[in-house]
């Protein structure tokens, strides 16, 4: 059994689950979104600002479905979305869970070069495993100024944005996370170069991929 994969592999395998094996592509964000949530509600106190970071790929729809998922749990809870990247390239499951968040009255904002706000919890769900190049001007800023606000609390989904999830290399910049929860197999990019030391704690989850994929 392949214990540690590619971003490039991870990709390949969900795209055959999901168009080979009709597993709902919703259904895998939704598995994937959950563990993150009951993850945040099991090791920290919610009484403080959340940030969650979203771009407008599939990794930004586990952080907007994350953000769902937290205040259906406690519509008391304190948590902002900020969004990067051109809306006319996002994709369709983004949107869907952006408008999703819309409906529940979720805080959500553009990033246009701002400060970002205080808080004590960091979702880091930028790029993920999608992120093989370098960052562009808009993106490495906002990772930079994440990285340097050093929140106390900083999750990553997947994949700590910056990091190249096949090589473990830093794309001009990444945000260091006390915990990463990756989905199905660990990464290289999380266990090479430096990758370890921008990844934290790192936590596999299982999200519904049958095993067998992953020796494909």
């Amino acid at each position: 059994m392949s214990d540690i994969i590619t971003g490039t592999k991870a990709k390949e395998i969900d795209r055959y689950a999901i168009d080979v094996l009709n597993i709902p592509s919703l259904t895998l964000m939704e598995n994937a979104s959950t563990k993150v949530a009951d993850f945040c509600y099991s090791q920290y106190k919610l009484n403080n600002k959340i940030i969650v970071l979203s771009g407008v790929g599939n990794n930004g729809a586990d952080g907007i479905c994350i953000a769902q998922l937290l205040l259906q749990n406690n519509s008391n809870i304190d948590i902002e979305v900020i969004i990067n990247g051109n809306l006319e390239k996002a994709s369709w499951e983004f949107l869907y869970q952006l408008s999703k968040l819309k409906e529940i009255g979720g805080k959500i904002s553009y990033y246009k070069g701002e400060n970002l706000p205080d808080g004590n919890i960091l979702v880091d769900a930028l790029f993920g495993i999608g992120l093989l190049k370098p960052l562009r001007p808009d993106a490495l800023e906002l990772v930079a100024k994440a990285d340097e606000k050093n929140y106390q609390n900083v999750i990553a989904v997947d994949v700590p944005s910056g990091i190249n999830s096949d090589t473990g290399d830093i794309m001009g910049a990444a945000i260091h996370a006390n915990t990463t929860i990756t989905f199905g197999r660990n990464k290289t990019g999380l266990v090479n170069k430096d990758g370890p030391v921008y990844s934290g704690t790192i936590i596999v989850e299982d999200i519904g991929i049958p095993d067998e994929l992953y020796e494909i």
